[in-house]
């Protein structure tokens, strides 16, 4: 059963760039994320709760032109007409939706998709390094402003 989800999120299968890059093993993307959240002394929860905080403030309908929100960061986005769904559960809570979100002060940017957030907080999934939509943690936690 791993091994099929496994595969299943390879490029081409549930979606065309793929929840994992070619080559990249589920288990070990799970691991390494797992030591870089609790090296930086967070919770894969308050990572998923910052990014939903950006998706709820422009009402789950992001502007193209954007939106500025507490004044620090620029939060602009696309919604499309599918949407994406959870690899393990089918979930697609904010799956279509695409984000970026950019810290004015240090002008550095992060661009998520929306279903990110449950697979981040129920699975602890940041999808691989090869992907396409790949949230790094450790550069959430530092253009987000997570503590």
């Amino acid at each position: 059963m791993a091994n099929d989800l496994e595969e299943s999120m390879g490029p081409g299968r549930l979606s065309k760039g793929g929840f994992l890059g070619k080559d990249e093993k589920l288990g070990e993307v799970l691991q390494t994320d797992d030591e870089t959240v609790k090296r930086l002394g967070l919770t894969h929860g308050k990572i998923a709760d910052r990014l939903e905080y950006f998706i709820k403030a422009v009402n789950c309908y992001p502007e193209r032109d954007g939106k500025i929100v507490d004044g620090r960061f620029h939060v602009s986005g696309i919604v499309w007409r599918g949407v994406q769904p959870c690899p393990w559960d089918g979930t697609s809570k904010y799956g279509s939706i695409d984000m970026t979100v950019k810290n004015l002060a240090t002008e550095e940017s992060i661009s998520f998709p929306g279903l990110i957030v449950h697979l981040i907080r129920e699975h602890k999934f940041y999808e691989g390094p090869k992907s396409h939509y790949r949230v790094d943690p450790e550069k959430a936690a530092r253009v987000l402003e997570i503590k």
